[in-house]
C-alpha cells in the first residue's frame, strides 16, 4: 500500500469503528414490533373495522418490507380493502398476492368477485400503476441496498486495508529475513569471489603480460608458452593439493558435528520420550476420571429418561386403550346400523321389483284380453250390421260409422272398468279412454233418468280416470355458513310431497366420502337413512344431514357439492340443491427472530418465537418443535418451557391459541467451540395441530459463526543447554485454535550473537532435512490444524560457561494480532574449563638429589572435556625419574600425561619424581614448564 493512502485508510477504520460503536443496540420490542402491528391489524379484521385493519397491514408492509408476514400482510389488506369498499387497491394487492404466492392455500378462500376484480387488474392498464408503485419500492430498496453497500464497502475498505497492513508487514519480515539470508550469502558469496577474483585477477594479469611478451618478442613466443603451460600445470597442481586438504577437513568437521547431532537429538529424543510418557500417563488418567464421570452422568441420565419414557408409554398406552375401545365400539355400531340399513333396502327394493313385475305381467295380458275382444267385437259389430250400414250410409255422414265403432271401443273400455276397477287393466282402459278424451269413471253426474214415454236415444258417455303425478319440494339451506373443521354437524333439510299420491323419496349426496355424510330423520337422529318414509300427498319430512368437514381444510376455504333427491315411484323425477359451507379453522404462523446476525463460538444466542393464529378458530392442543443445529447447546430450555426431545430437538406442547391472539417465547443457545467460521445457523420451527392433525414448518433467519483468530505453539522443552558455537536444531508444533483457515507470520525474538533459520518440517520428525524450505511464516492452516517447523541455532563461540540467553518465537494470526502464541526458550551454554595445577617443593637441589611434584588438571565447567594432554618440559639439566601414571615422551623431550575423558568437577593429575644430573653448575636457575590442552564435546581445542 503507498505511504499516502495508509493514514486515510487509517482515519476511515477509526471513524467506521466509532460509528459502529455509537449505534444503539437493537431491542425485543422492535425486532417483535411487525408482529404485533400485524396481530393488531388482524384483531380489527375479525372485528370488521376493515379501515383499521388496512392501515395496519399497509403499515407493516411499508415498515418492514422483509417481515416473515408479508404474504399474510398482502392478503389481509387485500380483503380489508375489497370490504372497506376500496376495489382498485383490493384488486392491486390480491393480484399481488397471487403473482408472489401462486401455491398458497389461502387463494382458495377469496370471495369470487374479488378474484375477478384481481384478475382484471393484472390484464388491464392498471398494471402501469402497480409498476410506479414497484418502482417506488424499489428505489427504496435500492436506497437501502445502496446505504448497506456503502456500509460493505467501508467494511470491505477496512478490511482491504488491514489485510494490505498484514501483507506488507508480512512482505517486510520476509523481506528482512531474505535479506538477513541473503547478506548472510552474499559475504560467503563475496569472501568466494574476491579470493576467486584475486586468483582471476593473477591468471589474467599472467596472461596479459604473457601476450604482451609475446607481441613484443615473437621470437621467444614458444619458451613463453612453455612456461605459462608449466605455471598453469603447477597452479592446477597447487589448487588441487589445496582442495584436497579443503576437502578431508570438511570431512572431518561434518564427521564431527554429525556425530554430536546424532548424541544430542539421543538426548532429546530420549528426553521427548520421557516427557510424552509422563504426559500420556496423565492424560490416561484424566480419560479415566472423565470417563468415570461420564459413566455416572449417563447412568443418572439414563434411569431419568427411562422413568420418563415408562411413565409416558404408561399415558399413551391407556389412551391408545380407549382410543382403540372408542373406535371399535363405533365401528361395531356403524357397521351394524349399516348392515340393517342395507338389508332393508334391499328387502324392500325386492318387493317393489317383484310387484312392479307381476302389475306389468298382469297388465300386458288384460291390455292383449281387451284389444283381442274389442277387435272380435269390431269384427262382429261390422258383419252384422252391413247392410244396415250401408243402407244408413246413405242418409248419415260417414263419420257416423266411424263414431259408432270410437263407441264401440269405448263401451268394451269401460266394460273392462267397470269389472275390475281396481287392477292394472283398469288403469290401462283408463288411459286409453283419456287419450280418446273420455273421462271414466264418471265424476258424480247422475243422468237424467229418460221417460218411458220418449223414445230411446244413443247415449255418449265419456270415461276419465286421473294418474299419479309424482312431484317433491326439497328445502335445504344452500346459504354459506361457517362450520369448525373436525367436528361433526347437522344441517336441517324439508322433503314435501307435492304429488296427488302417495310416494318415497331417495336421498342422495355428492359430497366426497371423507365429508362422511349422512341423512337421519328428526325423531331418530342414531339411525341413518337415504329413503324417506311413506309420504301422502302434502306430507313433510323433516331431517338431518351430518357433514364432518375435513381437519385438512384451511380455514375460510368455499365447501359446494349437490345433494339429490329422487322420486321411489317415478326415478326419473329428481331435484338436487347444491350446499355451501366455510370452514372455520386455525390459521398458525410462527415468526422466529435471532438478535445476533454473527455468532461467535462460546457465545449465546438468543431466538424469540412468536406464535400467531391468524384463522378463525381456536387451536388447542398445538405442539412446537424447535430443531436447532448441532452445532448448539441449549441453555436453560426448561426455564423457558421446553423440554429435550432429541439430540437436535426442543419440544413445548399443550399451546392454545384464540382467534386473533398471539405468544412470544423465547430460547437461549450457546454454540460450540468447534463451529467453523461462515457456517450457516437456523431453527426451524415445526407447529403440529394434534386435534386437526395438521403441521407447519416455518425457517428463522441465517445467522453466520464469526471468525475467531487462534494460535498454539509448543515445544518439546523450554531449556536447552548448548555447547558454545554449537548448531542445534529445535521442533516447534504450532496449532490453529481458531475457527478460519489464516495465516500466522512468525516473529522472532533471538538475541543477535546467535544465527537463526526457520524451516517448515515436512516429514514431521523434528530431524531438518535437506528439503525443507526456509520459512517466515506458517500457512495457511485450517482449523485444528497443525504445522511443524524447525528452529536452528547456530550460536557463538565466545560465551562463557554457565551463561543462558532467552529467545522466543511468536506466532501471530493474520486476523486477530493480540491473539498470539509465543514459545520461549532458555539457551543455557556449558562448555570445560579445565586448569593445570602444579604443587612441589621447590628451593635448592643438589646434583644426584631427587625432587617430587603433583601436576594436577581440574574441569570447573559444566560439560565434559575430552582429550585432555598434560606437557612437562624439563631442562637439560633435569631428567626424569619416575611418573604415576606413566609418561609419554613427545617431540623436543616433552613429557606428555593425555586423558581420553574429564567430567565436570572431575580432577584428574599425576606425581613426577625429577633429579638433577651430575655435574651442574651450582647457581644454575632450572624451571620446569607445564602445559594444558584439551577440547569440547565439538572438537573445539583449548
Amino acid at each position: 500500500m503507498p505511504v499516502s493512502i495508509r493514514p486515510i485508510v487509517c482515519r476511515c477504520l477509526v471513524g467506521l469503528l466509532l460509528c459502529l460503536f455509537l449505534l444503539p443496540a437493537p431491542s425485543r420490542a422492535l425486532e417483535s414490533q411487525d408482529t404485533q402491528l400485524f396481530i393488531t391489524g388482524f384483531n380489527a379484521y375479525q372485528k370488521k373495522d376493515y379501515k383499521v385493519a388496512a392501515e395496519k397491514m399497509s403499515q407493516v408492509l411499508k415498515s418492514y418490507p422483509d417481515t416473515q408476514l408479508r404474504d399474510m400482510a398482502i392478503f389481509w389488506l387485500a380483503r380489508a380493502s375489497y370490504k372497506a369498499g376500496d376495489k382498485d387497491t383490493a384488486a392491486r394487492y390480491m393480484a399481488q398476492f397471487f403473482r408472489e404466492y401462486p401455491e398458497n392455500p389461502l387463494k382458495t378462500t377469496v370471495e369470487d368477485e374479488l378474484v375477478t376484480l384481481a384478475s382484471a387488474y393484472a390484464k388491464s392498464d392498471k398494471a402501469g400503476l402497480e409498476a410506479k408503485n414497484a418502482e417506488a419500492e424499489r428505489a427504496a430498496a435500492q436506497k437501502a441496498a445502496a446505504d448497506k453497500a456503502l456500509a460493505e464497502e467501508s467494511r470491505r475498505a477496512a478490511d482491504i486495508a488491514a489485510a494490505a497492513k498484514l501483507a506488507q508487514e508480512k512482505v517486510d519480515s520476509e523481506r528482512a529475513a531474505a535479506e538477513k539470508g541473503a547478506a548472510e550469502k552474499a559475504r560467503a558469496d563475496r569472501i568466494a569471489r574476491e579470493k576467486a577474483e584475486t586468483e582471476r585477477l593473477a591468471k589474467e594479469a599472467a596472461i596479459a603480460e604473457e601476450r604482451r611478451l609475446a607481441q613484443e618478442k615473437e621470437a621467444a613466443e614458444k619458451a613463453a608458452q612453455d612456461k605459462q603451460e608449466r605455471e598453469r600445470i603447477a597452479a592446477e597442481k597447487a589448487a588441487d593439493e589445496k582442495a584436497e586438504i579443503e576437502r578431508r577437513a570438511l570431512e572431518r568437521a561434518e564427521a564431527k558435528r554429525l556425530a554430536k547431532e546424532k548424541a544430542e537429538q539421543e538426548r532429546i529424543r530420549l528426553a521427548a520420550e520421557k516427557s510424552e510418557s509422563e504426559k500420556a500417563a496423565r492424560e490416561n488418567a484424566e480419560r479415566e476420571r472423565l470417563k468415570a464421570e461420564k459413566l455416572a452422568s449417563d447412568k443418572a441420565e439414563a434411569e431419568r429418561l427411562a422413568k420418563l419414557k415408562a411413565e409416558s408409554e404408561k399415558v399413551a398406552q391407556e389412551k391408545a386403550e380407549l382410543d382403540q375401545k372408542r373406535a371399535a365400539a363405533e365401528k361395531a355400531a356403524a357397521a351394524k346400523t349399516a348392515a340393517e340399513a342395507a338389508e332393508r333396502e334391499r328387502l324392500l327394493a325386492k318387493k317393489a321389483e317383484d310387484e312392479r313385475l307381476a302389475r306389468d305381467k298382469e297388465l300386458e295380458a288384460q291390455n292383449r284380453l281387451a284389444a283381442e275382444k274389442a277387435a272380435v267385437e269390431q269384427r262382429r259389430i261390422a258383419t252384422s250390421k252391413k247392410a244396415a250400414s250401408r243402407s244408413a250410409a246413405k242418409k248419415t255422414k260417414p263419420a257416423r260409422v266411424a263414431e259408432t265403432a270410437r263407441d264401440q271401443a269405448i263401451a268394451e273400455y269401460r266394460r273392462v272398468i267397470d269389472s275390475s276397477p281396481a287392477s292394472s287393466a283398469a288403469e290401462a282402459a283408463s288411459a286409453k279412454l283419456k287419450a280418446m278424451g273420455v273421462d271414466y269413471p264418471p265424476t258424480g253426474k247422475v243422468a237424467k233418468a229418460v221417460p218411458a214415454s220418449q223414445p230411446p236415444v244413443t247415449t255418449q258417455v265419456l270415461t276419465l280416470e286421473v294418474g299419479q303425478f309424482v312431484d317433491v319440494e326439497f328445502n335445504v339451506d344452500t346459504a354459506g355458513q361457517v362450520f369448525p373443521v373436525g367436528r361433526r354437524i347437522n344441517m336441517p333439510f324439508e322433503v314435501i310431497n307435492r304429488g296427488n299420491g302417495e310416494d318415497s323419496f331417495y336421498l342422495e349426496s355428492g359430497f366426497p366420502a371423507e365429508y362422511g355424510v349422512q341423512f337421519f330423520a328428526n325423531a331418530n337422529t342414531d339411525t341413518p337413512v337415504n329413503l324417506t318414509p311413506q309420504l301422502a300427498p302434502g306430507q313433510r319430512f323433516n331431517g338431518v344431514m351430518g357433514i364432518t368437514i375435513p381437519k385438512g381444510v384451511i380455514d375460510g376455504q368455499k365447501i359446494s357439492f349437490p345433494v339429490k333427491l329422487a322420486s321411489k315411484f317415478a326415478r326419473d323425477v329428481s331435484q338436487s340443491r347444491q350446499v355451501t359451507l366455510i370452514a372455520s379453522a386455525p390459521l398458525l404462523r410462527a415468526v422466529i427472530n435471532t438478535d445476533r446476525k454473527e455468532i461467535a463460538p462460546g457465545e449465546k444466542v438468543t431466538y424469540r418465537v412468536t406464535l400467531l393464529n391468524i384463522g378463525s378458530a381456536a387451536a388447542s392442543g398445538v405442539l412446537l418443535r424447535m430443531n436447532y443445529p448441532p452445532l448448539y447447546e441449549p441453555v436453560d430450555s426448561i426455564k423457558s418451557g421446553f423440554k429435550q426431545e432429541m439430540k437436535a430437538a426442543l419440544l413445548l406442547d399443550g399451546l392454545k391459541l384464540e382467534s386473533g391472539e398471539s405468544k412470544e417465547l423465547s430460547v437461549t443457545f450457546q454454540l460450540k467451540d468447534e463451529a467453523i467460521a461462515r457456517q450457516e445457523l437456523f431453527l426451524r420451527g415445526d407447529l403440529i395441530n394434534n386435534d386437526l392433525e395438521t403441521s407447519d414448518s416455518f425457517v428463522s433467519a441465517v445467522s453466520l459463526v464469526q471468525g475467531i483468530s487462534g494460535v498454539a505453539a509448543r515445544s518439546t522443552s523450554d531449556r536447552l543447554i548448548v555447547i558454545p558455537g554449537q548448531t542445534v536444531t529445535i521442533p516447534l508444533i504450532v496449532t490453529n485454535t481458531g475457527n478460519q483457515r489464516e495465516d500466522f507470520p512468525i516473529r522472532p525474538n533471538i538475541p543477535a550473537n546467535v544465527a537463526y533459520t526457520l524451516y517448515q518440517d515436512l516429514n514431521r520428525d523434528g530431524i531438518r532435512q535437506s528439503n525443507d524450505p526456509v520459512i517466515n511464516h506458517i500457512g495457511p492452516l485450517s482449523p485444528r490444524e497443525e504445522a511443524y517447523v524447525i528452529l536452528e541455532l547456530k550460536t557463538s563461540a565466545n560465551e562463557n560457561d554457565g551463561a543462558s540467553a532467552p529467545l522466543s518465537i511468536t506466532f501471530e494470526p493474520e486476523g486477530d494480532r493480540k491473539k498470539s502464541a509465543a514459545v520461549n526458550i532458555k539457551l543455557a551454554y556449558s562448555r570445560p574449563l579445565v586448569e593445570l595445577s602444579m604443587t612441589g617443593r621447590g628451593g635448592r637441589l643438589r646434583p644426584g638429589e631427587v625432587a617430587t611434584f603433583d601436576l594436577t588438571c581440574t574441569n570447573r565447567g559444566s560439560s565434559i572435556a575430552k582429550v585432555v594432554e598434560m606437557r612437562s618440559l624439563l631442562p637439560d639439566a633435569l631428567e626424569l625419574v619416575a611418573s604415576d601414571p606413566a609418561v609419554t615422551r613427545g617431540k623436543g623431550g616433552e613429557n606428555i600425561w593425555k586423558f581420553e575423558e574429564l567430567g565436570a568437577g572431575e580432577k584428574k593429575g599425576a606425581r613426577v619424581s625429577i633429579r638433577v644430573k651430575s655435574g651442574v653448575a651450582v647457581g644454575t636457575n632450572l624451571q620446569v614448564k607445564n602445559l594444558l590442552s584439551y577440547q569440547d564435546q565439538l572438537g573445539n581445542s583449548y
